[in-house]
């Protein structure tokens, strides 16, 4: 639970890092499932010619880092909210997070459609994620609303491993005109015309902490610079008046008072919700590809 000048400072600068919030057991149970969906995929990989070592003896960290060097593809199965098993629904529905939502929402709260494991490569261009506001890629319905961000990291994020940096009180200039970069995975940026002169803080957090952002917070991370994979895992959470902002997926009620028999409890329910969700439609806010865009000199 956060207390009342955390939760004054999370409204006055945007962001908070709330610390030890998250059982390690917890953490623990979603690094040891992660693992076995990349042992999985690394022996499905082998039998196929792609990669030729497992690297069986090494822990989760360093295992991932290897299997990577050998094939990218070692970790299709735990990208763009794909995984969802047992310990990924145990940390959105993990009562310590939901405490902390219900702080911020009221009783009723959503655990969004758009969560996301992020595996963090050790020096690459592409790991390194340009200045955006997690509204820019919501459909303009949650604009008037809060949707917290729950950055969750799965090891220590340090300035080396390329932790998160944002800019504070910037929240409460509502949407920035952003643009599609051109980087290797359509990311969103900040229009650099429309940048904030604000100096950026880096926000460090070692597991178990919880860095909680609006959707309306300036932020990016850098480069990872520590030889081994960064682990994070990026939650979202909204109240009903948000409405549908991600479409694309599957979102649930996480907690109810007014609707309690239709929470999601069971971590099946939510695999089905996921893997049977049929797209009501996509997000377009109209931002412009970089090549079609206008930059001052």
């Amino acid at each position: 639970m956060l207390t009342q000048s955390q939760l004054e400072q999370f409204h006055h600068d945007g962001f908070l890092v709330a610390r030890d919030i998250v059982p390690r057991a917890v953490i623990r149970d979603l690094q040891e499932e992660i693992d076995q969906t990349i042992d999985t995929q690394a022996r499905a990989l082998q039998e196929t010619g792609e990669i030729t070592e497992l690297h069986e003896a090494l822990g989760f960290l360093h295992r991932a880092t290897e299997l990577c060097r050998q094939s990218p593809r070692i970790l299709d199965p735990v990208t763009n909210g794909t995984h969802c098993g047992r310990a990924m629904f145990g940390l959105i529905a993990c009562s310590a997070i939901l405490d902390v939502m219900e702080q911020l929402l009221g009783r009723e709260i959503i655990a969004s459609s758009i969560y996301r494991l992020r595996p963090k490569l050790p020096n690459r261009p592409e790991g390194v994620v340009p200045w955006h506001q997690d509204a820019g890629y919501f459909d303009t319905c949650a604009d008037e609303h809060l949707v917290p961000t729950c950055w969750v990291p799965l090891m220590n994020a340090t300035v080396d491993t390329g932790c998160m940096e944002v800019l504070p009180g910037c929240h409460r200039h509502g949407v920035f005109r952003h643009y599609w970069a051109e980087i290797k995975a359509p990311s969103l940026s900040i229009h650099p015309d429309h940048m904030s002169d604000v100096e950026p803080i880096a926000v460090p957090a070692e597991v178990g902490d919880v860095v909680l952002m609006t959707n309306m917070t300036p932020h990016r991370s850098t480069d990872n610079r520590s030889g081994l994979i960064r682990w994070a895992a990026d939650l979202r959470y909204n109240a009903p008046q948000a409405g549908d902002y991600g479409p694309g997926e599957a979102s649930f009620l996480a907690r109810s008072r007014a609707r309690p028999g239709d929470v999601v409890t069971d971590w099946r329910e939510f695999a089905r919700l996921r893997e049977n969700h049929v797209p009501a439609g996509d997000v377009d806010r109209k931002w412009l590809k970089q090549d079609e865009e206008t930059f001052l000199a």
